[in-house]
């Protein structure tokens, strides 16, 4: 599909955006903390200004997500109890950290796997909820 004319925007702008920047995106996060560690090594790097882009990073990433949550619950309206919306909020500041660097190892495994040529889907062992019941 990539690149064919027969596939149109998902061969010309998808696939190509799909390869290029999720596929890289666990090896540049990667980089980020080396790249913090090694200039920490080498004395360059400033903790006042490092503590501030931190804190401002986590709260941008923290808003940003606050109001998609908020923005499709007054868009779809789709929660019945106020207090879904304020568990969904709270899970907002879960969601960047620790989450994010979880879901980076597993992406980089996963990259490693297949470069491996491990390229076979394994069964999935399914474990508690046994009891929930499927709405």
């Amino acid at each position: 599909m990539l690149f064919r004319k027969r596939s149109g925007r998902i061969g010309w702008f998808a696939l190509p955006y799909l390869w290029l920047f999720e596929l890289a995106a666990p090896v540049v996060e990667i980089a980020g903390p080396g790249t913090i560690v090694l200039a920490a090594a080498l004395g360059e790097l400033s903790r006042g200004f490092f503590l501030q882009f931190l804190l401002f990073g986590y709260a941008f990433a923290a808003v940003i997500s606050i109001g998609s949550v908020l923005q499709k619950e007054l868009t779809y309206k789709r929660y019945s109890d106020r207090q879904e919306v304020v568990r969904l909020v709270s899970y907002c500041f879960l969601e960047h950290f620790p989450y994010r660097q979880m879901h980076m190892i597993w992406r980089l495994r996963g990259m490693w796997q297949y470069l491996r040529g491990d390229n076979t889907w394994a069964p999935l062992k399914r474990k508690g909820l046994q009891s929930a019941s499927v709405p």
